[in-house]
C-alpha cells in the first residue's frame, strides 16, 4: 500500500509539473514604461490635441442668435437620427460636407470643431442671416476601438471627446499576459487616408502627441506575443500526455483503494 501511495504521489507531481509548463510568462515583459527616464517633462500642445472632423462623423451643432425665429430655423429638425444608440446629428457625407438650414452645404472634413464653428459663424454674418451668432460643435459619435490581446476588446464610446491611450487600454481591461507590448499598432484616418503607426508601451515614443492622445475612430490592435504561440504549441503537444497521465492516475488510484 505504501509503495502504491508513493507511485501515485510521484505521478501526480509529474502531472502538475507538466501543467505548469503551459503557464510560464516572463514577468519583465508584462511591465509598462520600463525604458523611460526617472524624471521627464513634456509640453502639451493643445492645438495639436484638437480632433479633426472626418467623413462619417456625426456632429451636434447648436446655433444661438438674438432672434428667436432665426435660432429656431437654424436648429430645425434637418439633423438625422443615425440609429446608433439614439445618437442624432449632422452626418458628414462622403464629400466631407454637412447641410445646414438656411446656410446649405458646409465643408467639415479636415477641420477642428473650433474651425467649423468659426466657418459657420462667418457664413451667417456674410449672408446676413444672423447677428452675433454663437455656434457650438460637438462630435457625438466619438469612439475608439481596441482589438487583440486585451481582456475586453471592443468599441469604447468617448462622450467627452478626449481619451488617452492608457485610458483606452484600461477601459478594455488592460493587456493580457500574452499581449505584445513592444509593437502595438495604431490605425487612424486622416484627411481621407488611413495611416498606421507602430509603437512600444515601454518607450518614450508612447508620449508622442499623435499616439498618446487618441482621435475619433482610432483603432488600436495588440498582437499576441511569442509566448502565446509557444503556449498554443505546447498545449497541442501535451494533450496526449495529459490524457495518458490522467488515465494512469485513475488506474493507480483504483489500484490504491483496492489495497
Amino acid at each position: 500500500m505504501k509503495k502504491n501511495y508513493s507511485t501515485f504521489l510521484a505521478i501526480l507531481l509529474t502531472f502538475l509539473a507538466i501543467s505548469s509548463l503551459n503557464s510560464c510568462v516572463n514577468a519583465k515583459k508584462l511591465a509598462y514604461f520600463t525604458n523611460l527616464q526617472k524624471d521627464s517633462t513634456a509640453t502639451i500642445d493643445e492645438q495639436r490635441l484638437q480632433t479633426k472632423i472626418n467623413v462619417s462623423d456625426i456632429l451636434q451643432i447648436n446655433i444661438s442668435t438674438p432672434d428667436a425665429i432665426t435660432t429656431a430655423i437654424l436648429n430645425s429638425s434637418t439633423a438625422i437620427n443615425t440609429g446608433q444608440g439614439g445618437v442624432s446629428g449632422y452626418l458628414v457625407d462622403e464629400t466631407g460636407s454637412i447641410k445646414l438650414p438656411l446656410i446649405g452645404s458646409v465643408k467639415a472634413e479636415g477641420l477642428t470643431k473650433i474651425q467649423l464653428a468659426s466657418s459657420i459663424t462667418e457664413t451667417l454674418l456674410s449672408k446676413q442671416l444672423a447677428k452675433v451668432p454663437i455656434v457650438n460643435v460637438r462630435i457625438v459619435n466619438f469612439k475608439v476601438t481596441i482589438l487583440g490581446e486585451v481582456s475586453r476588446p471592443g468599441v469604447i464610446p468617448v462622450p467627452n471627446e478626449r481619451i488617452t491611450l492608457p485610458e483606452a487600454l484600461a477601459s478594455a481591461g488592460d493587456l493580457t499576459a500574452y499581449g505584445k507590448r513592444d509593437n502595438v499598432l495604431l490605425i487612424r484616418e486622416v484627411d481621407g487616408k488611413r495611416i498606421t503607426k507602430r509603437f512600444s508601451l515601454n518607450q518614450s515614443q508612447l508620449f508622442d502627441k499623435d499616439i498618446y492622445n487618441l482621435q475619433n475612430q482610432d483603432i488600436v490592435y495588440v498582437e499576441p506575443n511569442s509566448a502565446k504561440a509557444a503556449s498554443a504549441d505546447r498545449t497541442t503537444q501535451l494533450i496526449p500526455y495529459f490524457f495518458s497521465a490522467a488515465s494512469l492516475l485513475i488506474v493507480i488510484y483504483l489500484q490504491f483503494i483496492k489495497n
